[in-house]
């Protein structure tokens, strides 16, 4: 089940009106609707999710050695995204035999990454919440979060959760119209973007023509998939009167790429940061340890997002200009918009390596996409570019603190017939559904 479909809707419709009315059952719902809204991709792994709740709690509350939890924590992650790659990286036909090669259980690394957070900060006396199976449940799997984050730490999520849910209607006005622009991001704009420019990547020779359009528009494509769903997540948790963290902040507006991680997925970039980066030292350490750092950090972060070497590729090479930056960035005195072009230039063609797996077609992207750089000035390349360009400037106008102040001076007569007919005209068009959201595979 996806934010973007008639079915989330219904589901979500009928949870309100359960939570309006069964005030006192509150965490039961949440714990009830989390699981039945993970079990509609795939029933089976019902079980799966059971486990990691279970599981988790136990190393949690009978403070098992940490080194043994953590790992522990991590063996249904290697199982089910990794056994199959590192078996043919390294040719083991012992672990190819026994390594899994389904579907990939919906948010896996989400969830793991969740309760590892969880454990290693009730370890370090982070929080000073006292956790019960039954409210740790309703944290890990609460399901405006559950599929694709943001990645939480108690701290940010229990405490609202003990409170009464109570309907008001600036957080529901509020929480309405981030939903929305999250479905209008996904449906109008990232799933037209992919249907367009996917058959780009798949055979660069063959669609010489177009690989400046794909190299154009996959940025944009990646940014309002994963931005709407997390502004689907937030409007919908909003609408409960619960405030997630928010996982993007104007990042194709950074003047660095130190800056682009702290503005791009910020829950996974902090998660990393706080648990393996300034664990190995940070940035306070000599040039080799640092670039070590940055490099190892990095690629583990690429190989979180796919079971691929191109992940691993891409996560290096940022680690790699990460490190540039730290030691040429401050001796630079150019302006901002000049800085912000230049990130993104970098941003883009990074993003090559993170959209195509296969090597060869990736040599063959970036040649066909510099050998014919003068085709930019063609009338439909240029008007891709300058749609590129809005949407670049069109995320100084996403803060969240303008879209509550505008919510407040809206009345309801106009929001509700207004959303309607928006979410009405994208389900229609998508058939009542929409493509699954990229980073579901992750």
């Amino acid at each position: 089940m996806i934010f973007s479909s008639l079915e989330f809707i219904l589901f979500f419709s009928i949870f309100l009106i359960c939570i309006k009315y069964l005030k006192n059952h509150q965490q039961a719902l949440i714990i009830i609707s989390s699981f039945i809204f993970y079990s509609f991709w795939n029933s089976i792994f019902f079980i799966l999710l059971v486990y990691l709740c279970i599981s988790n709690f136990y190393f949690i509350k009978r403070k098992v050695n940490i080194y043994f939890a953590v790992t522990a924590s991590l063996i249904p992650l290697f199982y089910f995204k990794y056994s199959y790659f590192f078996s043919n990286v390294f040719n083991l036909e012992i672990l190819s035999e026994y390594s899994y090669k389904g579907e990939l259980p919906l948010a896996i690394s989400f969830i793991t990454f969740t309760a590892l957070a969880t454990i290693i900060d009730t370890k370090l006396n982070k929080h000073n919440e006292n956790l019960n199976i039954k409210n740790f449940t309703e944290f890990l799997v609460y399901f405006p979060q559950l599929i694709a984050g943001p990645i939480l730490r108690v701290n940010q999520l229990i405490p609202q959760l003990k409170n009464k849910i109570e309907f008001n209607e600036s957080n529901i006005k509020f929480g309405l119209i981030l939903f929305t622009i999250g479905f209008v991001k996904k449906i109008f704009l990232a799933d037209n973007i992919g249907s367009y420019i996917d058959p780009f990547f798949e055979d660069p020779i063959l669609h010489s023509e177009n690989v400046i359009k794909g190299f154009l528009l996959f940025p944009l494509q990646l940014y309002f998939d994963f931005s709407g769903y997390i502004d689907m997540a937030l409007g919908s948790s909003i609408i409960l009167g619960i405030h997630l963290p928010q996982n993007f902040t104007k990042p194709y507006l950074s003047e660095s790429l130190t800056q682009f991680w702290r503005n791009w997925h910020i829950t996974l970039s902090t998660w990393f940061r706080d648990y393996l980066y300034i664990p190995l030292g940070g940035s306070k350490v000599s040039k080799k340890k640092l670039f070590f750092n940055l490099t190892f950090v990095m690629s583990l972060a690429g190989l979180w997002h796919g079971a691929n070497l191109n992940f691993i590729l891409w996560g290096f090479l940022n680690g790699f200009i990460l490190f540039f930056e730290k030691i040429i960035n401050k001796s630079l005195e150019i302006s901002s918009i000049l800085k912000i072009i230049i990130t993104c230039f970098v941003v883009f063609n990074l993003l090559m390596v993170f959209r195509i797996s296969d090597f060869n077609h990736l040599f063959n992207f970036f040649i066909e996409l510099y050998s014919n750089l003068q085709k930019i000035f063609l009338f439909e390349n240029f008007a891709i570019l300058l749609i590129l360009i809005l949407g670049v400037i069109s995320q100084k106008f996403e803060e969240h603190t303008t879209i509550k102040k505008f919510s407040l001076k809206i009345s309801f007569f106009f929001l509700i017939p207004f959303i309607l007919v928006i979410i009405l005209t994208g389900l229609g068009i998508n058939a009542g559904s929409s493509e699954k959201f990229i980073y579901f595979q992750f």
